[in-house]
């Protein structure tokens, strides 16, 4: 099955030309089910894109 959105993904290398653009808004939407350790904000809090914000879906 075809992604529904193609144009909403982009390379690692365009990604890395345009962090600093203050146009591009970059969201960490990693999710672990509930238990599952380490949570998804720890992986975020150890590291992420510069940037970038934690989406929290429970939040």
């Amino acid at each position: 099955m075809p992604y529904a959105r193609p144009e909403a993904l982009v390379s690692t290398d365009w990604l890395a030309a345009h962090l600093d653009d203050p146009h591009i808004r970059i969201v960490d939407s990693s999710f672990k089910l509930p238990g599952i350790t380490p949570t998804a904000r720890e992986d975020y809090d150890r590291g992420h894109i510069p940037g970038a914000v934690f989406f929290d879906i429970d939040d």
